[in-house]
């Protein structure tokens, strides 16, 4: 099993980055290995596919909420015997905390590559965790405009 996990903390309130992370459709926006997504109008499965390791793929998930305001998405089928992430929220003063870990467990003919899938998971957490705070803090920047307006 290879895992990777990684903390942030959003300078916006809890409320916004759990309003962001609601719309799964923004996963696409923000995990560099899903270039689309499409999310079941109950928002508990998504089709998805992307690129891995530079590999198309095609898959789908079952999402959970959970009550701190992240979710768990499994991987139902696609090219993995297993996938899954897992979003956990906190708050704290100055923002949220924001936890992501996935665990994968690799197809046979990736196995002599696994220092560098885990090199480049990494890289792509990172990337994934960068946008996820830009646009939470975002989101709440328009709120709070709106409530300036009012």
């Amino acid at each position: 099993m290879l895992n990777v996990n990684r903390r942030i903390l959003i300078s916006a309130p809890y409320e916004s980055v759990r309003a962001y992370l609601r719309d799964l459709g923004e996963i696409a926006r923000y995990e560099p290995k899903v270039d689309s997504i499409a999310v079941s109008p109950a928002g508990e499965s998504a089709e998805a596919s992307g690129r891995f390791f530079g590999m198309p793929w095609r898959g789908t998930f079952r999402f959970e909420f959970a009550p701190d305001g992240g979710y768990r998405g499994v991987m139902l089928s696609g090219p993995l015997k297993r996938m899954e992430c897992r979003v956990l929220l906190r708050p704290v003063n100055g923002g949220t905390i924001l936890d992501h870990a996935e665990e994968y467990e690799l197809p046979f003919f990736l196995k002599p590559f696994r220092p560098l899938v885990r090199r480049w998971l990494d890289q792509t957490l990172e990337a994934e965790l960068d946008v996820i705070k830009e646009r939470a803090e975002a989101l709440n920047r328009r709120l709070q405009l709106q409530v300036l307006e009012v």
